[in-house]
């Protein structure tokens, strides 16, 4: 058990650590880096979270190390050097503890402590985690609800050929709902655009449809849902809700550079005003672990119209720093590590024996009081003797 919580504590460490070298960075290449890989750059920092995978040698790993050895030191109690009365007056002899009972104490004593944090954590993020499952549920029912299938020839005909233009083999399903503010994507295998009620012109349907089926293409929910994993278990790491909000602002900003890649300076500030326009409505109920919406929020509104404005198709040199950047950021998660669980075997073997039991006896004393020790093996046990002389002539 005490593995399982070492391993989960350097777990949320060498994330923590991953998350803000990437946020140190973001810099340098928030203007100059695709949206699109600074949306799936946050991969990395989630997997690190979640996979207890290591080189042998790491920076966590090593801190760990050598925080277990210094622990188990200082909890194992040290026998002082006293020596053995000469004559005791009772021909028995106590037998004195050995360094493996020593030892086995220790290590004994915090097995409880690690119990109690275990049971803490699991159900915490067990509460957390059916707590989100309940949100995206009540949400898919509210949904159900109001939605109407749209019937419309004239409209199904532009979702499929937009499917088409995105290769999009699966047939998604449109309906409309009058409870919503703005376009949607739910369903994971099942996608569903849902559109709220209102009178739409060809050109906004076509950017509306483009946007939501690229969240499909990307798996954008899929992603959601692994992040909310990642806040789950380690839900003690203020951190993990920071990767949430750049993954979900990262996102959008994906989208929108995927979808005004192929259109001109007019288009591109025709599908800003339709951000605006969704934007100026409130929405009745939101939910951003069951959806993809067209909108987010104000706060974000601001960013992705300067996106949208300041597009340009990335250089190859661009490109090629993007490459190493990945490598180099891939490189640093795999060296940050975690805690080794092979290390945990090795520690008691490597704490210096003779600090933590020094010599039992005072030979200067045993050999001025006449006394003999003989050593009794019972059972992988040794037992120390001590007679003096005239015990022995009794």
């Amino acid at each position: 058990m005490s593995e399982f919580i070492k391993i989960l504590l350097s777990l949320s460490v060498s994330g923590a650590l991953l998350l803000l070298l990437i946020l140190g960075l973001k810099p340098l290449y928030k203007n100059k880096f695709s949206k699109r890989w600074q949306y799936y750059i946050w991969i990395v920092v989630a997997l690190r979270f979640l996979l207890p995978f290591t080189p042998d040698t790491t920076i966590i790993g090593s801190l760990f190390e050598k925080f277990d050895t210094t622990a188990i030191t200082n909890e194992i109690p040290t026998t002082p050097n006293v020596p053995v009365p000469a004559d005791t007056g009772n021909s028995k002899a106590e037998p004195i503890q050995t360094n493996r009972e020593i030892t086995t104490a220790a290590m004994r004593e915090p097995v409880d402590k690690y119990v109690c944090l275990f049971f803490i954590w699991s159900a915490l993020a067990l509460v957390l985690f059916v707590r989100k499952v309940t949100v995206y549920q009540g949400f898919i029912q509210y949904i159900k609800a109001g939605n109407k299938e749209v019937s419309d020839i004239k409209i199904l005909n532009l979702l499929s050929d937009c499917e088409e233009k995105l290769n999009i083999k699966t047939r998604v399903e449109l309906s409309c709902n009058p409870l919503i503010a703005s376009p949607m994507l739910i369903g994971f295998f099942r996608p569903r655009i849902i559109l709220p009620s209102h009178e739409w012109e060809d050109k906004e349907l076509s950017y509306i449809f483009v946007h939501e089926l690229i969240h499909y293409k990307q798996r954008d929910m899929f992603y959601k849902w692994l992040i909310q994993i990642v806040v789950c278990v380690h839900w003690f790491n203020p951190f993990v809700y920071l990767l949430e909000k750049e993954v979900n602002k990262s996102c959008e900003l994906s989208c929108d550079e995927k979808v005004i890649s192929v259109l001109d300076d007019t288009a591109r500030r025709e599908y800003g005003d339709i951000l605006i326009s969704f934007l100026k409505s409130n929405n009745l109920y939101k939910s951003s672990l069951a959806s993809v919406t067209l909108t987010e929020g104000a706060e974000q509104l601001k960013e992705r119209l300067g996106a949208i404005m300041k597009f340009k198709k990335k250089s190859k040199a661009i490109q090629l720093l993007t490459g190493m950047l990945t490598l180099c950021i891939v490189f640093s998660a795999a060296f940050v590590g975690i805690y080794p669980t092979a290390a945990a075997a090795d520690v008691p073997n490597s704490i210096n024996t003779e600090k933590s039991v020094p010599p039992l006896f005072d030979n200067s004393q045993t050999a001025d009081n006449s006394s003999e020790m003989e050593t009794l093996d019972f059972k992988g046990t040794s037992y120390y003797l001590v007679y003096n002389e005239a015990q022995l002539r009794a």
